[in-house]
């Protein structure tokens, strides 16, 4: 492990371990916390935590602020899904009989990013968090940031790695075959199958650990990126067909209407490759896609290669990210309007 990484992964480690021995005198539970519009790093991370907390005989739980998608179902994580919507009410937040007392939160830049589990999030006075976002307005007493890493999944191995260190057991023990493969689950999506520039020879390092672990880097880079239903291929297909070019080729741009994923029966994670097919596109330096998620609400997804910085540009629509990926929700624009807007402040930068 990496100079830069131990004093933040060892201070972390140490932390879990001894809310998780206060946890055992209570009989109490730590709710994790990942964001809305949930990916491979942020249900990843948030899996391996609560698996790593069971693990040392604790209680945990994932606050998901939506459902699994259909993508991320061979990890096998419902055991430790958790959704509150219809069961949380102001006061103490109880479940399979267990108090909550701490919050976890991972690979989440700031409480509204969590939909409306961040009313539960703000309910506890005890929390942590583990971010690799270089910009975070998170409040949590407990912190480690650390933008250097790949992705949250990084960060929560080294923690674990010390976990096991500290309290004596195997990694194995601490890092189960699920755990494995939740965790290469996010550094392969973050890393783009390790062809981003944040792939370090560390990176690379950790998910050789976990391979031997059980984390099967072709089962899961099968089901995140090349698995597609045929409502996924179909709407896809015409969301990069439909995409327009600016600026020489520099800026590409699609709209994906509601009236769209009607028509070809599908929901609203299965355009998650086209931002990424548009910014591979030759010559393209910035792509966007926005996706009508509801009669009110818009999703943006930013790519970029070297000449543009994504995550100050969703700032400007109140969300954020990477410089290289990033993304943002608005509610009460006109999807064409806003992406003319975006055209003409996008085109400002190229």
């Amino acid at each position: 492990m990496k100079e830069v990484y131990f004093e933040g992964a060892s201070r972390m480690a140490k932390i879990i371990i001894d809310k998780v021995d206060d946890l055992k005198k209570t009989d109490g539970a730590v709710l994790v916390f990942p964001h809305k519009s949930v990916d491979g790093d942020c249900i990843g991370s948030s899996c391996a935590v609560a698996s790593m907390i069971r693990n040392l005989g604790g209680n945990a739980w994932v606050c998901m602020p939506e459902e699994l998608p259909s993508n991320m179902s061979f990890l096998d994580v419902d055991d430790l899904l958790f959704y509150p919507q219809e069961n949380f009410i102001s006061g103490d937040l109880m479940v399979h009989g267990k108090k909550y007392e701490t919050a976890f939160s991972v690979d989440c830049t700031e409480g509204h990013r969590m939909g409306e589990n961040c009313e539960i999030f703000e309910h506890f006075e005890d929390s942590l968090d583990i971010d690799h976002h270089e910009v975070t307005h998170l409040s949590a007493p407990l912190k480690w940031i650390e933008p250097a890493a790949s992705s949250a999944c990084e960060m929560v191995f080294y923690v674990a790695v010390l976990v096991a260190e500290y309290s004596g057991k195997a990694l194995c023990d601490i890092i189960d075959t699920r755990s494995a493969k939740c965790l290469m689950a996010g550094i392969v999506t973050d890393t783009g199958r390790f062809t981003y520039t944040n792939t370090k020879p560390e990176t690379l390092e950790s998910a050789g650990v976990l391979m031997e672990l059980g984390g099967n880097i072709t089962e899961v880079c099968y089901n995140l990126f090349d698995l597609k239903t045929p409502s996924e291929f179909a709407i896809s297909s015409a969301a990069c067909s439909a995409a327009q070019f600016y600026c020489g080729g520099k800026l590409a741009i699609v709209t994906v209407t509601s009236e769209m994923f009607e028509k070809y029966q599908a929901n609203h994670d299965e355009i998650s490759d086209v931002v990424s097919r548009l910014r591979d596109v030759g010559g393209v330096e910035f792509a966007c896609v926005l996706r009508e998620t509801d009669k009110d609400t818009i999703r943006g997804n930013l790519r970029s290669k070297t000449a543009f910085d994504c995550s100050v540009f969703a700032e400007k629509y109140g969300g954020g990210g990477h410089k290289r990926a990033a993304g943002f929700t608005v509610k009460g624009r006109d999807i064409n309007e806003l992406a003319e807007e975006i055209i003409s402040e996008a085109s400002a930068v190229l």
